[in-house]
């Protein structure tokens, strides 16, 4: 019995009365503690080397500092290409303008400088895969007393007007087939063939009329066509409203004389998207068959452009009369020495001639 109980107080007393236990006990725990976070440390070393190279890697995708491309901006420059390509085709949907700024904010972001080469890349695929291309929109025309003064106090204007529209590129076969170029199917597939031929008559008759044409006028123009009231699109002045939006026509209200003149001109998008040869086509379809013999010299002096062809005649014809009186005054210049030259020259001669005669007068003698 007496062996059981030095057991048992030496078993209770081991782990509390003995000093040595308890700093063997707080030295293993110490050890422990300075083991563990050495073994994280060793864990967590390779998974830092692998986010330090990740990180190296999305810097590489970037453009050094010299401005030279790594190979992952091919990639990225990819997106953009894509970005852009979308984005144009979003615009087109809604008949709004492709402006340059939204392409900076909304594709490019920080690489501005990169516009030309992305945009060069979305044109290739736009004409490769949907048979469109981008083409910047005419600035709007000074038109009013007001507009001009300001465009003369600014001494540059804008040189463009940084917007684009989408065109087709397709041949002019495949442009008149009704299975390739259908009206989108929203809302309607009616709706939208109305609206484009009711907005081509409209920008067809404001061509005609000479690029511009008053409110009255036109008025009596839709009344002809029992749609000075209400269009199968809407009221026809909300369908006007709407237009001017588009950009397929411009509201001008002058008041410079004392009364208010409203008249109406051909925006930038119905110069770009219908344009003189989508109003020479209207004209033709109407006729018809009926179609007199000079209809397309009428077509053409009704939009002006024999005028033009004749100013581009006129231009040239200046600048060949230019040359031509340059090369002349030149030939007048320079043969001022040799003149000279061949009148010293015809001089000469005929003394020598004149001696030659003396002589032989003399021997006759």
């Amino acid at each position: 019995m007496p062996p059981a109980g030095t057991r048992k107080r030496r078993a209770a007393a081991d782990p509390q009365d003995s000093p040595d236990g308890d700093s063997d006990l707080g030295g293993n725990s110490r050890r422990q503690t300075q083991k563990q976070p050495q073994r994280q440390l060793q864990r967590r070393r390779p998974v830092s080397d692998s986010e330090d190279e990740e990180d190296s890697d999305v810097g590489g995708d970037t453009t050094l500092e010299d401005g030279t491309a790594t190979q992952s901006d091919g990639g990225s420059r990819e997106q953009m290409v894509k970005k852009l390509v979308r984005l144009a085709l979003a615009c087109e949907y809604s008949r709004q303008p492709i402006r340059r700024a939204d392409i900076s904010v909304k594709v490019l972001g920080q690489h501005g400088r990169q516009f030309k080469e992305v945009f060069k890349a979305a044109q290739v695929e736009l004409r490769s895969t949907f048979g469109m291309e981008m083409v910047e929109l005419p600035m709007r025309e000074k038109v009013t007393i007001s507009q001009r003064r300001a465009a003369q106090r600014t001494d540059k204007g804008p040189a463009s007007s940084k917007a684009y529209a989408l065109t087709s590129v397709l041949p002019e076969k495949y442009r008149r087939h009704e299975d390739i170029l259908t009206p989108p199917k929203v809302p309607t597939s009616q709706t939208e063939a109305t609206y484009v031929g009711l907005y081509t008559f409209i920008v067809s008759i404001i061509s005609l009329s000479g690029g511009t044409i008053p409110e009255p006028k036109l008025e009596r123009y839709l009344q002809r066509t029992n749609a000075e009231l209400y269009t199968p699109i809407d009221k026809t002045d909300k369908l006007l409203q709407r237009l001017c939006k588009e950009g397929y026509l411009v509201k001008i209200k002058d008041a410079s004389s004392g009364d208010e003149v409203v008249e109406y001109m051909v925006g930038p998008r119905g110069k770009v998207e219908i344009g003189t040869n989508g109003v020479a086509g209207l004209v033709h379809t109407v006729y018809g068959d009926s179609a007199i013999d000079d209809l397309d010299a009428r077509i053409e002096r009704s939009l002006g452009l024999q005028e033009t062809r004749s100013n581009k005649h006129r231009e040239k014809r200046d600048g060949v009369d230019a040359t031509q009186q340059e090369t002349d005054t030149g030939s007048t210049q320079q043969p001022r020495r040799s003149t000279r030259r061949a009148r010293r020259q015809e001089s000469e001669s005929e003394d020598e001639r004149a001696g030659d005669g003396g002589r032989q007068d003399s021997d006759e003698d």
